[in-house]
C-alpha cells in the first residue's frame, strides 16, 4: 500500500509540475481573504488545527472555553459556508487538537486532557476520535500526562505527536472499541527546550520523509522511514529563530515545506508563514502582517479551483485572554500547488 500511495503521489506531482501555473514558489503572493470565521464564546475560543478532504472541504477543530470546555468540530466549504458537524464536552481542561483526513476521507481528531498537569484526574483521557455521523467517537487511547498535537496518515497508519513527552505515537484506527497507541519515535530532539512546555508539533510525511516542528527549539526535524515503516536517525533540517513557535506543516509540489509560527514573541495578533527549500534555505512569505493571527496550520486547497490556494487556520489563542479577536480561516493565493496529505 505504501509503494502504490508513493507511485500514484510521483504521478500526480509529474502531472501538476507539468501546469504552467505552478510557478516558483518564490514569486509574489495576492493579499489574503478571509474564508470563514468562528464565534469567540464568553471565555474566547481556539482554532486549532484543520485538514481538507478530497473534495475540497476543511474539517476545522475549535474548542470554546468556559468553566466545562467544548470541542466543535466544524465543516467549512469552499465557498466559506461553515457549520458544526459535531461536538464533543471536554470537561474543564480538555481541548480539541490536530485533525487528520484518510484516503477514504474519514475525518480524525486528536483530544488532549491536561486534567493531571492541573493535579487532578483525568476526565475525558487523552486520545483520538473518528467522525461518524454528527458524532465522535474514540478509537484510539493515550497515557495520561500526554498532550497530542499534530498528525499525519502514512502508509494506513495515523501517526500522532507528543508535545509534553517528546515523542510520536502510532495506533491502525479500525472499528469496535478504541485501541491503545504505541510510542513510535522518541528523541531528545522532540524534547521540549529548557522550561518550556512544548516540543513536537507538527508532522507531515513527503513519501517515506518524516518531518516534525519543535516549538520551543525552533528547529525542523527530518527522518528517513525504512522499508518496514520504521523510523530512521532523527536529524535537524534547519534550525533557525525565526521557527520559535513553528506549527504546523504542508509540503507543495516543488518539495518545498510551508510553515506555519504562532508569533508568540511578536505584536499581537502576530505570526508568520515561511517555506523550507530541498536545499534547507529557510524563506519567509509572512511575518507580523497583521492578517496572521497565532496561525496553527497551512492547508493546500485539494480541488481543481484551489490548487493554487494556501487555506490559515488563524487559531487566536489569546482570544481567551480577551484580546477582542475571534478564530478563522484566511485564505492565500500562492503561485504553486500543494501536495494532498492523504495520498501517503
Amino acid at each position: 500500500m505504501k509503494r502504490l500511495f508513493t507511485v500514484v503521489a510521483l504521478a500526480l506531482t509529474a502531472v501538476l509540475l507539468a501546469l504552467p501555473a505552478a510557478a516558483n514558489a518564490g514569486g509574489p503572493a495576492c493579499s489574503p481573504r478571509t474564508l470563514a470565521t468562528f464565534p469567540a464564546a464568553d471565555y474566547g475560543s481556539f482554532l486549532e488545527s484543520m485538514a481538507m478532504d478530497s473534495h475540497g472541504t476543511l474539517f476545522c477543530s475549535v474548542t470554546t472555553w468556559a468553566d466545562s470546555n467544548t470541542g466543535q468540530l466544524w465543516q467549512v466549504t469552499p465557498n466559506g459556508k461553515a457549520r458544526v458537524v459535531a461536538t464533543l464536552d471536554l470537561t474543564a481542561y480538555g481541548q480539541l487538537m490536530g485533525v487528520a483526513i484518510d484516503p477514504c476521507d474519514r475525518v480524525y481528531v486528536a483530544v488532549a486532557d491536561n486534567s493531571s498537569i492541573n493535579g487532578v484526574p483525568d476526565s475525558i483521557g487523552s486520545g483520538v476520535y473518528v467522525l461518524r455521523g454528527n458524532s465522535l467517537l474514540k478509537v484510539a487511547v493515550l497515557p495520561s500526562g500526554s498532550f497530542p498535537n499534530g498528525m499525519a496518515f502514512h502508509d494506513g497508519r495515523l501517526c500522532i505527536t507528543d508535545s509534553y513527552n517528546g515523542c510520536v505515537w502510532r495506533v491502525a484506527p479500525g472499528g469496535g472499541l478504541a485501541c491503545q497507541a504505541t510510542r513510535w519515535l522518541s528523541d531528545r530532539l522532540l524534547q521540549p527546550a529548557g522550561n518550556e512546555y512544548l516540543g513536537v508539533d507538527g508532522i507531515a510525511f513527503l513519501g517515506d520523509q518524516l518531518y516534525l516542528t519543535n516549538w520551543s527549539k525552533h528547529t525542523i526535524l527530518r527522518s528517513s522511514l525504512a522499508g518496514s515503516g520504521s523510523p530512521g536517525r532523527l536529524r535537524v533540517a534547519c534550525d533557525s529563530p525565526d521557527l520559535y513557535s513553528a506549527d504546523g506543516l504542508a509540503f507543495d509540489v516543488l518539495g518545498d515545506l510551508w510553515i506555519t509560527t504562532d508569533g508568540i514573541q511578536g505584536p499581537l495578533p502576530s505570526g508568520g508563514l515561511s517555506y523550507l527549500t530541498p536545499s534547507g534555505r529557510l524563506v519567509t512569505v509572512a511575518k507580523d502582517p497583521g492578517w496572521l493571527n497565532y496561525p496553527t496550520m497551512p492547508v493546500f486547497g485539494t480541488s481543481p479551483a484551489t490548487r493554487h490556494t494556501l487555506f490559515i487556520c488563524n487559531g487566536a489563542f489569546w482570544s481567551g485572554y480577551g484580546d477582542g479577536t475571534v478564530p478563522g480561516i484566511q485564505a492565500l493565493t500562492v503561485p504553486v500547488t500543494g501536495l494532498p496529505s492523504w495520498l501517503w
